[in-house]
């Protein structure tokens, strides 16, 4: 486990050479699981590489509770209960973690309310291209939480900087060590009055849109690895 990094927040950093000044990350906004179906399905909405989260959209089923069981290709199968109902616009969510040392290979999983089941397997591959995944606390972060921040696909045995964005704007750049498969993890901290923000993590070789993702003239991706700090209470 890596030390956590402390007082990045606080600092301003000169651009480095070759690193953009924006960014282009995506927030928040909108359901991650529209739409309805009345067939009961289990529909994957994200890549699942390692490491990372799939999230998986389970539709088909009535308001109450749905019995997620997902069997990886080694190790014990986890349960899940979905509880609530899905409101008829959007399906139920459910985000399952890939850290580093998840096994690779097909994950099988039911969904089952009484009598209704669905299955679905997913096949799940290490990246061959350098990724980022930031596992961090539900919500906005506060003083002293960390985020984790998993690297995979970078060249092995190395130094790679990681740049911090406040909103899509640089604010500075801080290290992570890639171990002889490429993979890496640091621990970013937050500091005493940071204060609410969103902010960013991103890399050249991740092919992030380089500027601000409503411009129709950008390319590349719209990335998705942000967190939110909150503000301090108010003191009496």
């Amino acid at each position: 486990m890596p030390v956590p990094s402390e007082g990045v927040f606080d600092r301003t950093s000169p651009l480095p050479e070759g690193v953009p000044r924006q960014v282009g990350f995506f927030f928040g906004g909108g359901l991650d699981c529209p739409g309805e179906r009345a067939k009961p399905q289990i529909v994957l909405a994200a890549e699942p590489v390692i490491p990372s989260e799939f999230l998986l959209c389970v539709y088909g089923f009535r308001a109450g509770r749905v019995t997620l069981t997902i069997r990886p290709p080694a190790g014990k199968a986890g349960t899940a209960t979905l509880r609530g109902g899905n409101g008829g616009e959007s399906g139920w969510e459910y985000r399952y973690p890939l850290r580093p040392g998840a096994p690779a290979g097909d994950y099988r999983i039911t969904a089952r309310q009484g009598s209704r089941t669905a299955t679905a397997t997913i096949a799940v591959t290490y990246p061959e291209t350098p990724r980022l995944w930031l596992d961090r606390p539900g919500g906005c972060l506060k003083p002293g939480d960390d985020v984790h921040i998993y690297l995979a696909g970078f060249p092995a045995g190395r130094t790679v900087m990681l740049n911090l964005y406040r909103m899509h704007d640089y604010q500075t750049s801080f290290p992570a060590t890639t171990d002889a498969y490429g993979s890496g993890h640091a621990i970013l901290r937050v500091d005493p009055g940071t204060g609410f923000n969103q902010w960013g993590v991103s890399h050249p070789a991740l092919g992030d849109t380089v500027g601000m993702p409503y411009d129709p003239i950008v390319e590349g991706r719209i990335s998705g690895n942000v967190f939110c700090t909150e503000a301090p209470p108010a003191k009496d």
